[in-house]
């Protein structure tokens, strides 16, 4: 499974995405954080809410990847908060939906393209078949290995990499958007807009 890194990069990049169609939510602290940003940071790792049974029992691996590692799950869940945040924050239960769906299902199809897994359980409960990626795109963390492992900096390595492409792929295309912004803002008015002919110099006017 990618670590923490990738997930919660994608929660913060759902936050910047999102911010602007919930500017009422967005205006809202949870101490110095924006409580947007908590809520899609948590959602883009509440799949591994099972592994805290793991914590608890000595061993990460035993509980880790099963059944909170559902598109079905993700589903459901994002639902369920989906019309609880609706109601609390008296905003679009559409909105939140899709904001917590995307940060849930980026968890679960993320861990699906991960190198050396096990599978993924996408549809349980309605199917307990796990399914393996025909490639992968990260190296992923072996929680079986335990904790301390020199796996588990090539994992750090690759992942901080992907963050900075990532990173420098916002500023880019961020800072290209509001380059044109600037230019139609500023753009001359004469430009767009019809002039008068010159009078002839005959006199008569066209």
């Amino acid at each position: 499974m990618p670590s923490p890194i990738i997930h919660t990069t994608v929660g913060y990049l759902i936050y910047r995405y999102s911010r602007s169609k919930m500017p009422a939510v967005t205006q809202q602290s949870l101490g110095p954080l924006p409580i947007l940003l908590v809520i899609t940071v948590i959602f883009a790792m509440l799949p591994d809410l099972d592994a805290l049974l793991g914590v608890l029992a000595g061993d990460i691996g035993r509980y880790h990847n099963n059944g909170t590692h559902s598109l079905v799950i993700g589903l459901a869940v994002s639902l369920v908060f989906a019309a609880f945040l609706g109601v609390w924050k008296k905003s679009s239960f559409f909105l939140w939906f899709l904001v917590l769906l995307i940060g849930y299902e980026s968890h679960v199809i993320l861990d699906y393209f991960t190198y050396g897994g096990r599978g993924v359980m996408l549809f349980w409960p309605l199917s307990p078949e796990r399914f393996i990626p025909p490639f992968t795109i990260f190296h992923g963390v072996r929680w079986s290995a335990g904790v301390y492992t020199t796996e588990h900096l090539w994992t750090v390595a690759t992942e901080l990499l992907m963050v900075l492409v990532i990173s420098l792929a916002v500023w880019f295309f961020e800072g290209r958007k509001r380059r044109n912004s600037k230019l139609s803002i500023t753009t001359p008015a004469w430009i767009d807009s019809p002039q008068p002919l010159p009078d002839d110099p005959t006199g008569v006017k066209r």
